[in-house]
């Protein structure tokens, strides 16, 4: 094993697990660092199915009782129409309903997408995009509504569209459309997270079709890539608990002085 080989991918992995949580596009991050690195030149695909499913098992495991709460709850609704579940149910529509939005452009849009991470230029644009997103946050909506409705989950999906682009953070963007709509900052936050559980979900079962990659792929890589699938578990739950303990939106300006930073220059790498 190569010792240096090694912590550019253990660094990879932990900038995934935070920025995927974190309001700072973990797409962004990862296409900036694999150009800096000079890693993953042709096997970008397959390293994203390990970092990205790491994600998604940390986000599950964090909300793991909620999740189970919901799915019972939104069954036992459907066939015994029981009212003690009528909230869980209702949270089950929201969320399907709000992430048909990044599932169809997901869908529509996946080459275009895909093409975009190789174009630095457009990630540091998208890297100002979210600067510009959480300078505002402070003076968006009026945050007063406890009780997601179905204008909340319409609007947060509609907006978390936009984050399948690469620099453009997901959470971020999903949590300013939650805020936008009324919701305050827990419940916005919460549901924004729900959201990354199916849409993250779908996303690795249609990158199946790159597992088969593995099998060429060098034992020493996929070692690499296990390492960098354990520090992407470890740092998205650290960043769950930061976000869910620590974070509040009057924080949120930091990250986008952090933002406006590595977006320049991202944007002068890519013209040089």
């Amino acid at each position: 094993m190569n010792w240096i080989t090694a912590l550019k991918y253990l660094l990879l992995g932990l900038v995934q697990g935070l920025a995927e949580i974190l309001p700072i596009s973990s797409s962004g991050h990862l296409a900036l660092l694999q150009y800096l690195l000079q890693v993953n030149a042709d096997q970008e695909a397959l390293f994203a199915i390990f970092v990205h499913f790491a994600s998604l098992l940390a986000v599950s495991i964090f909300f793991f009782k909620t999740i189970v709460m919901l799915i019972k709850g939104f069954f036992i609704y459907i066939f015994k129409k029981e009212p003690l579940y009528k909230n869980d149910f209702w949270m089950g529509i929201y969320i399907i309903v709000a992430s048909i939005p990044a599932a169809i452009v997901g869908f529509l849009l996946e080459d275009l997408v895909a093409g975009l991470f190789g174009d630095l230029l457009f990630v540091g644009i998208g890297f100002l995009i979210t600067a510009t997103i959480l300078f505002l946050w402070p003076i968006i909506g009026k945050n007063n509504e406890e009780k997601l409705t179905i204008k909340h989950a319409l609007t947060a999906g509609l907006f978390q569209a936009i984050g399948i682009l690469p620099g453009v953070s997901r959470s971020g963007i999903t949590i300013t459309g939650a805020k936008l709509s009324g919701l305050k900052e827990e419940p916005a936050k919460k549901f924004a997270f729900l959201l990354f559980i199916p849409i993250a979900l779908g996303s690795f079962v249609l990158s199946l079709s790159d597992i088969s990659l593995i099998f060429e792929t060098e034992t020493s890589l996929i070692i690499y890539f296990i390492l960098a699938m354990v520090a992407a578990f470890v740092f998205t739950y650290l960043a769950l608990l930061f976000i869910f303990k620590k974070f509040h939106y009057s924080q949120a300006k930091y990250f986008a002085i952090y933002l406006v930073a590595i977006g320049s220059l991202t944007i002068i790498l890519s013209l040089l």
